[in-house]
């Protein structure tokens, strides 16, 4: 690529335009192509000058869709005087290169390092083999509800493949740690006997469609759970509160967030007052691994609140600061005292003026 970039540059620098002779139109045999047919190309390159022309024609092969490669290609043509001159700029057959869709061939004619004519042809494919949709699932789970690439020794390994095309053929060769090879039958509940690195390869093949070929891995422990903790990451949890200071019967927010984030995480917030715990809350991270939760107090004094969450298979446990806030009673209403106060005045007048008669 890099010769072909310095060959037109050295073609194109430094020549004015001028006017030429020699012209190029593109031409195909036909405008739909079926699977194993051959795409032929040519340029039809005309020279009508008194005198014989080396041309240069520059050309590339595209997929409309982006799905194949692009590549550009440079052919070097020597035309006769006044001579029209076919050059085959392409004679593929249709394969598993090609997608069902549209392409496009465009070339240009450069002639004493000026390019003197473009030309374009349309064409399409029908017919070519599609991409499968294929993904390998390992888990120690028979529902797939978590993933997995490693597992203790005597554990069960579940695989199994999503996606393959009815009536698709499928083999699948397991290497083991001892570098014997198993050939497997998917879905499969595998029970792990060696420590080490097992590697899995599945081929599958569908009409229509094109070959695939996957490749993955496992890695078994030889040690129990405990010997987990050593490869955890660390985590820590935030928190933090709306007020400091609350009335009997207000609502305490609390926020924070785990670190790394963790969505759907469980979230343990332990609210207690004078030592003693009077509330556990668990709240649910989200997609950000942010939380929020509140609580209703309804005694007064001195609180504290303190939120953890238990870790997974990759990260510690950890918990939040513990923080403290002050829960007030409410303030006392004198507006019924008052008004108690003054019926009893009112009964004791009655029965004084009463006795006065």
């Amino acid at each position: 690529m890099k010769r072909l970039v310095l060959i037109l540059t050295l073609l194109l620098a430094s020549t004015p335009t001028i006017a030429h002779a020699s012209s190029m139109t593109l031409s195909s045999k036909q405008q739909v192509y079926a699977y194993g047919e051959n795409v032929r190309v040519v340029a039809n390159v005309t020279n009508d000058a008194d005198t014989p022309v080396r041309v240069y024609i520059e050309h590339t092969l595209r997929d409309l869709m982006g799905r194949v490669a692009t590549g550009y290609l440079l052919e070097v043509v020597d035309v006769g005087a006044h001579e029209a001159k076919l050059v085959e700029l392409y004679d593929v057959k249709v394969d598993d290169m090609f997608y069902s869709g549209q392409y496009v061939v465009w070339a240009s004619l450069i002639v004493n390092k000026v390019r003197v004519s473009d030309d374009e042809l349309h064409f399409t494919v029908e017919g070519a083999p599609e991409d499968m949709e294929v993904k390998l699932q390992m888990s120690p789970n028979p529902d797939y509800a978590s993933v997995s690439h490693v597992f203790m020794m005597g554990e069960k390994a579940y695989m199994q493949l999503v996606g393959a095309p009815q009536g698709a053929i499928v083999s699948t060769l397991l290497k083991q740690p001892d570098n014997s090879t198993q050939q497997l039958v998917l879905p499969i509940a595998l029970t792990v006997k060696q420590a080490g690195r097992y590697s899995v390869y599945v081929n599958v093949s569908a009409t229509g469609y094109r070959d695939i070929h996957l490749r993955d891995f496992i890695s078994v422990m030889e040690n129990g759970p405990d010997a987990l903790a050593d490869h955890k990451e660390n985590s820590s949890i935030s928190l933090q509160l709306d007020e400091t200071s609350y009335t009997v019967g207000d609502e305490v927010t609390a926020t924070g967030g785990i670190s790394p984030p963790h969505a759907g995480a469980s979230v343990t917030l332990t609210f207690g007052r004078g030592g003693v715990s009077e509330a556990t809350i668990t709240a649910t991270t989200d997609d950000d691994g942010r939380y929020q939760t509140k609580y209703e107090v309804q005694v007064d004094g001195q609180w504290s609140v303190k939120a953890e969450w238990g870790g997974d298979s990759n990260h510690e446990a950890a918990a939040s600061q513990q923080l403290s806030f002050t829960v007030e009673a409410p303030p006392m209403n004198w507006l019924p005292l008052a008004m108690a106060a003054a019926a009893i005045v009112v009964v004791v007048l009655v029965l004084l003026l009463r006795r006065k008669k």
